[in-house]
């Protein structure tokens, strides 16, 4: 892979984009804020000013509103549904897929950032002997989605992998930790959470930068769609394998920052969790975590 587009420079694709640089690839990114443009610049990125509201989609021409920055090897979707108007994700999708189609300098292989959350909670008890795990293919339909929005976002994708050239891997990424995100903190000081013994999805954003990586490689040469694949999609859940229980995470945290730790319940009420399984990624793509237990993670300042 020579080059990539990165719709969404934020925290996880600015550092996305900084290691493809490293890599001496071309990278294309995109920014909603005027004032980050001169930051990619500095990066060695190809900066774009888009902004993808509902606005700008109903006036502007595809190929007006983005130019050529979707003329590379591969694309990285990597944009958050809105806070409001949850519905409007699947047209914000709606309209990169049109263009991705319609233009032909475009490139057809897109890996999209999707989230966990799309799975619906377990009541199924934590003591038991079996405990019910989250697995790629356990949503289907929207009625099996916890989220529509995210669910139809990804949808877009995947049928037009079905009847187009369109090449699609949507990556369901966990809760994103490390830099200066750290699990626990915006609990600090926090009195009797009732959430001590569920279980955490977390991986640490190194992991997901190094499957994006390995994603866009196989992609991009043709290693991961082929005879014997008879789909041009994949979903990937990126999480890691191991789920501590997020009253050890916060603690350990609270410690290594020097945060004040939340405190805990004794009382182990129901309460609904997910354990999200990670080994479709781990064996398909033979990808090994960096950081597989996130009571692990490194200490970042």
């Amino acid at each position: 892979m020579n080059s990539i587009s990165i719709l969404g420079c934020g925290w996880l694709g600015l550092e996305t984009a900084k290691f493809c640089i490293e890599k001496k690839q071309k990278v294309n990114g995109s920014t909603t804020s005027t004032e980050k443009i001169e930051i990619l610049e500095k990066e060695g990125i190809k900066p774009f000013h888009l902004e993808l509201n509902e606005e700008k989609i109903k006036s502007a021409n595809s190929n007006d509103f983005f130019q050529d920055f979707f003329e590379t090897d591969i694309c990285l979707i990597n944009i958050p549904p809105p806070r409001e108007n949850k519905e409007f994700y699947k047209t914000q999708m709606e309209f990169i897929k049109n263009h991705l189609l319609e233009n032909k300098k475009a490139t057809k292989k897109v890996i999209f950032i999707s989230s966990t959350s799309i799975y619906k909670d377990s009541t199924f008890p934590l003591s038991a002997s079996t405990i019910k795990e989250s697995f790629e293919n356990d949503v289907q339909n929207v009625e099996e989605a916890n989220r529509k929005d995210i669910f139809e976002a990804e949808n877009v994708f995947i049928e037009a992998s079905k009847k187009t050239d369109l090449e699609v891997v949507i990556l369901r990424a966990g809760g994103l930790m490390g830099g200066k995100r750290v699990a626990g903190k915006y609990f600090a000081g926090k009195k009797d959470l009732n959430t001590g013994h569920i279980p955490v999805n977390f991986i640490h954003r190194k992991d997901l930068i190094n499957i994006i990586s390995l994603v866009a490689e196989k992609i991009s040469e043709d290693r991961l769609f082929n005879d014997t694949n008879t789909n041009s999609f994949e979903v990937f859940n990126a999480v890691c394998p191991i789920h501590p229980i997020r009253k050890k995470v916060y603690e350990k945290n609270a410690i290594e920052y020097n945060f004040e730790s939340p405190t805990f319940s004794n009382d182990e009420q129901m309460i609904d969790y997910k354990i999200i399984n990670s080994k479709k990624i781990q064996e398909k793509l033979g990808y090994e975590f960096i950081y597989p237990n996130p009571l692990y993670f490194p200490v970042e300042s």
